[in-house]
Formats: structure tokens, sequence, C-alpha cells
């Protein structure tokens, strides 16, 4: 399956969305949303126990609530109720973006008390829909006509809580693996990490386990929230963006030493999960 390539904002922006008796009875809504890249934002206080935050970061940042810091990676998925100040932090030498939605509703609360977890942090996969999600409500006209954009929010929110109600069940499915499937889904990442470089395909990834490929694939996802495929894919992206920002490494030398075939395999790859040519994300970082 081809996804398509997702088109951030040109610019960063804030909104606050007007209000009335209509667009309250609403079961969802949104009161802000914006694009950023703060150094430090904060939102919450303890009289806004109605609003939600919903924030994914494309950057790596720390997160405090009730005086608990957080690690937050990109691709995170922050969700809290607002009843307490929230704080986001993000290293002076590293700033980058972020998007953020603050939604109520009638239902608002019921649905996030499906979703709620400790840490309020969720490692979204980058090929779900969830940016996707986030980027469609960005792009609402909250101005004009705003009963229909909100009703048109709503449908999304409603998405987005879905597909982090599922995110959650493949966390509660996962702590309920059995200690030798937890331990072989461990020992095959730890395979994928010392062999990424070399021809590494998925009946090898099984034997390491002594699982039957069919088996140990339907774990694996259900563990991690992806195939061994995109995990290895993922991986190997990973490992190319450090040499394409610390190395002088041709493009396809970086490919070849991160286990891609060709370039052009590699290259496709790239795009697709980070949105930019390997070309591109070196010039950038």
């Amino acid at each position: 399956m081809i996804l398509p390539k997702r088109t951030l904002p040109s610019h960063h922006s804030h909104l606050s969305s007007r209000m009335d008796h209509q667009i309250e009875s609403l079961p969802f809504y949104i009161k802000e949303a914006g694009y950023l890249n703060d150094r430090k934002f904060m939102r919450g206080n303890r009289n806004n126990y109605s609003d939600y935050l919903f924030l994914y970061s494309l950057t790596s940042m720390s997160f405090t609530k009730n005086k608990e810091r957080n690690a937050v990676n990109p691709h995170d998925v922050v969700v809290s109720a607002c009843n307490t100040p929230l704080t986001f932090v993000q290293p002076r030498s590293h700033i980058q973006d972020f998007i953020y939605v603050t939604i109520g509703g009638t239902h608002a609360q019921l649905f996030y008390n499906f979703i709620r977890k400790n840490n309020c942090i969720y490692h979204a996969n980058q090929l779900s829909s969830i940016l996707d999600h986030f980027l469609a409500l960005l792009a609402i006209d909250y101005d004009n006509r705003p009963l229909l954009a909100q009703m048109e929010a709503g449908s999304l929110i409603h998405q987005l809580l879905l597909d982090l109600y599922k995110l959650s069940l493949n966390i509660l499915e996962a702590k309920s693996m059995t200690p030798v499937q937890d331990t072989a889904v461990n020992t095959a990442i730890k395979f994928i990490h010392e062999n990424y470089a070399g021809n590494l395909d998925i009946d090898t990834i099984c034997g390491s386990v002594s699982f039957s490929k069919y088996y140990f694939c339907k774990l694996f996802k259900e563990h991690m929230g992806m195939t061994v495929h995109q995990y290895v894919t993922e991986y190997r992206i990973n490992k190319s963006k450090e040499l394409l920002s610390y190395s002088k490494l041709s493009i396809a030398a970086i490919a070849g030493s991160v286990g891609f075939k060709n370039a052009l395999t590699y290259t496709r790859c790239f795009e697709k999960l980070q949105h930019m040519t390997p070309s591109q994300y070196r010039e950038y970082y």
C-alpha cells in the first residue's frame, strides 16, 4: 500500500475557536489548535477540567505534569486533561515542530477515560493515520460556518480517539503476553539491531527465535504495533539519519551500510517515512 505523502503546514500558526451554546452541545469540538516550534509550551490550569490536550510531537522534548517529567520522542502523542499545568520544553540546540489541539464536548471526558494512561504518552507508528488526523484538524477553517466546521472536527476527533483506543488495546495485549512470548520478541529485536546492516529477511529473524513465520509475525505485530518488515525498515532509516547528519558518506554508501540493496529503494523508503529525501534531510539537519 502506497501512503499519501503528508504535507506539513507552510508556516506556524495558532487559533482559538469561537464558542456558543450550539457548539458546546456537540459531542466533541476544538477550542484551540496550533502548529508551533516554541521552545517552551504550557497549557492547562486547575479550572479547565473539561478541556483535553492532544499533542503530536515531531521532535524530542520533555513533558512535565504533577512534577513528573517524561521524555517525548518524535511521533509520540501526549494526551492529558488540562486540570493541572502541563509543560513541554525543547532543548535550545534543536527546536523543531509540534501540533496540538485542545478539545471539549459532552463526550470528551468519557472517551478520554477510555484511552487515558498513567504517563499520558503514546508511541505512534509513523505509518498510522494519527498524524493525518492532526493535520486535518489543523486545516479546518473554524471561522467560516463555525458549527459546520466543528461538526467536521468532531468526526475527526472521534476517529483520532478510536485510533488511540486501538493503540491502548495493543499495549494491554502486549502486557498480557507470556514470558516466553515477550522474551521471543525482545530477542528478535536484539537480533535486528545487531544484524540490520546485512541481508535480514523475515525467515532469518523468525529462525533466530525458533518460531514459525506466521505465528511470530502475528505475535510481533501485537506486541510492537507494526509488522516485522516495518520495524526493520524504520530501524534502518533511523540509523541512516545518524550517518546523514554526522558523516560525509554518499547516499548510496549510506544505503548499503544500513542494509538496503540500492540507493533507489533506500530513498523511496526514507521519503515515505520522513516526507523528505535523504539529501534534503542532510541539508536540513
